[in-house]
């Protein structure tokens, strides 16, 4: 009989059409220790299963908001893994006294137990009290029972290089954050899948070629409203995220579920965009199917100037913007460095140490009607393989952070455009000497002569400058400075250390920042660094003079020259 009673409860949720019609409920009065109910959850690819909930007791009943039940699960879907991250929104079905299975709640806490069978559900009360769309903010206490932690869906990366993931991990982990690199990007891999109780549900901050979402499960519908794990994300009330379903690869069997280590938990992937997440609420996550929202697109091409080849990458970004920007990961700064990481390496495939190349970033926000854009060359005579892609990575991520350090208002930023070339080798060489050809005359051209020596292949070559001498320069014997532009520091994009700055929190509040948009648009632009040869007559402001995207000169000379009339 209760084996009938799984297969008919899996059959109608699976039936149901994505907009679910609202299962029936009970209330916590009537949940009593001893029963034997029902958990919902996906283990594996799209399809709920089921497993066996032993109802222990029932903690802090007068208070709905503070309740709940502690259960004990088992079952072929959990027995060797039991519960993790991933499972938090799990349904429970028990059967009421008039015959009729009701969800009573939804897995949302550990207890530390080890081997995870130990859990803590939320009253489906509770669950179901919170606003599909909650105010803007909330308090934030979270009023976990003593000895509970949440089982708050960590962040997943999908999409990424294998090498690449494991490094974000580590730097998310030294910041005091959990993530996890998952190892596929599955969106459009299969049709999109109804959000009914037990389905996998992801709270996507990104769609697109790098994913980034929190996955947890759906622990009750009601048409085209959606709850789901019976905890919060961020704790950040009013949200404009991507609704998603999921793909779980695996669960991954890590015992231990004490410490600040991530024990079991669901590896898997966002998938299709089925609506929007509107709340972010202490009992659980809130959303509605339907229209995605409110998003702008980051397009990053890398272009391989030996191989031809392309690598593109266009992803969709959540702009929360209208809806106060709620406190969270700074998800910009994230998929943009990434993406320009994953981009470079899949181009190049590692390559040499030292590389060349050049960056263009293009930057839309609508409270500037129009763009921001700054260019760099880049010369990395690095230690690593991928170090032009960590000078690269670093650069873009500054510019993100400045978005993120204006204070005064929301910036809605309308598009962001990536353009890279790279090359192997360093197209680089030193002064090695310098004359003046010809007489120097004030207001005029005057013609030097470099002798260069190249990096990598120590080949000799001359260059030919043609400069303005200044006005203001006095007649007589003065001094000529010549000054190149030094290589670039390279960084390894595969070592924690480069990549914390993702992570890092904002200013402090007693810096208040830029103080217009404006400002930041100079700031933006003011990130462009000189390239080429620059020049300066005795005391006076050094100029750019000379410059080849081709070879960055670099070193420096010092010439005495007399200036005629």
């Amino acid at each position: 009989m209760r084996r009938l009673l799984i297969v008919a409860v899996v059959a109608a949720l699976l039936a149901t059409e994505t907009a679910a019609a609202a299962p029936p409920t009970m209330a916590l009065k009537d949940v009593k220790a001893g029963a034997l109910c029902t958990g919902l959850s996906v283990v594996r690819g799209t399809t709920i299963s089921s497993f066996s909930v032993r109802i222990l007791d029932v903690t802090e009943a007068q208070q709905l908001s503070r309740a709940r039940i502690l259960v004990r699960v088992s079952g072929p879907a959990v027995d060797a893994t039991g519960i993790g991250p991933g499972f938090s929104g799990s349904p429970i079905y028990c059967t009421g006294s008039d015959g009729l299975s009701r969800i009573i709640g939804a897995i949302s806490e550990s207890i530390g137990e080890y081997g995870g069978k130990t859990v803590l559900a939320r009253p489906i009360g509770a669950i179901l009290a919170e606003p599909v769309v909650p105010p803007s903010a909330l308090p934030a206490s979270r009023s976990l029972p003593i000895g509970a932690r949440s089982l708050a869906s960590p962040l997943t990366v999908a999409g990424v290089h294998p090498r690449l993931g494991a490094a974000l991990s580590r730097a998310a982990k030294r910041a005091g954050r959990t993530l996890i690199a998952s190892p596929a990007n599955v969106r459009g891999a299969y049709p999109p899948q109804p959000l009914v109780p037990g389905a996998s549900v992801a709270v996507g901050a990104s769609s697109g070629e790098i994913s980034v979402g929190a996955i947890g499960t759906v622990a009750y519908a009601d048409g085209a409203n959606v709850w789901a794990f019976g905890h919060d994300f961020e704790a950040a009330g009013r949200r404009s995220l991507f609704l998603q379903d999921a793909f779980v690869h695996t669960v991954v069997n890590q015992p231990i579920n004490a410490g600040d280590d991530l024990s079991t938990y669901k590896l898997a992937s966002p998938g299709n965009n089925v609506g929007t997440v509107t709340g972010d609420s202490l009992a659980a996550v809130t959303g509605r199917l339907g229209p995605a929202p409110a998003s702008f697109p980051l397009r990053v091409t890398a272009r391989d100037l030996d191989s031809r080849r392309i690598r593109s990458l266009v992803t969709r970004i959540a702009d929360e913007g209208d809806v106060g920007e709620p406190a969270g990961a700074p998800i910009l700064d994230l998929v943009s460095t990434t993406s320009v990481v994953e981009a470079v390496i899949g181009v190049l495939g590692g390559g040499p140490a030292r590389q060349s190349g050049d960056m263009c970033v293009t930057i839309g926000v609508a409270e500037l009607d129009g763009t921001m854009r700054f260019c760099n060359g880049y010369t990395v005579d690095g230690d690593t393989p991928n170090a032009l892609a960590g000078a690269l990575a670093a650069d873009v991520g500054a510019a993100t952070q400045l978005l993120r350090s204006f204070r005064f208002g929301p910036l809605h930023v309308t598009s962001v455009r990536i353009g890279i070339r790279v090359r192997r080798g360093v197209r680089q060489a030193f002064i090695t000497g310098a004359r003046v050809r010809g007489k120097v005359r004030r207001g005029r051209k005057m013609t030097v002569r470099l002798r260069l020596r190249h990096v990598s292949s120590g080949r000799r070559s001359t260059r030919t400058v043609r400069l303005r001498v200044p006005r203001s320069v006095r007649p007589g014997r003065r001094t000529l400075r010549l000054r190149g532009t030094p290589g670039d520091l390279g960084g390894d994009p595969f070592e924690e250390s480069e990549l914390s700055i993702i992570f890092e929190d904002e200013e402090s509040e007693d810096e208040p920042g830029p103080d217009s948009v404006a400002e930041i648009r100079d700031a933006f632009e003011a990130m462009a660094r000189p390239y080429g040869l620059r020049a300066s007559f005795g005391g006076l402001s050094a100029r750019e003079v000379f410059r080849n995207r081709a070879l960055r000169i670099s070193g420096s000379a010092r010439l005495r020259v007399r200036v005629r009339r």
